[in-house]
């Protein structure tokens, strides 16, 4: 049964990206691919999260309501 469970685990794949948005928090995360962040930037509003081979694997934005588009007017 184990044995079972771990080829099975094997054989799924995972679907990037994934997309997480927290309106209260005005924050969204979009998961590039997997790995471990090493080392994180700034810029323009975004939040870069590199792994060990300098891979983007995350990208966060701050102030999400900020990027909004205004409804038109009827």
């Amino acid at each position: 049964v184990i044995t079972l469970l771990i080829n099975f685990q094997k054989k799924i794949k995972k679907t990037y990206p994934k997309v997480m948005v927290d309106k209260e928090a005005d924050f969204a995360s979009i998961k590039i691919a997997d790995g471990i962040e090493k080392k994180s930037y700034l810029k323009d509003g975004m939040i870069f999260s590199q792994d060990e081979k300098g891979r983007i694997i995350e990208i966060q934005i701050l102030n999400l309501s900020s990027l909004a588009i205004p409804k038109k007017a009827s």
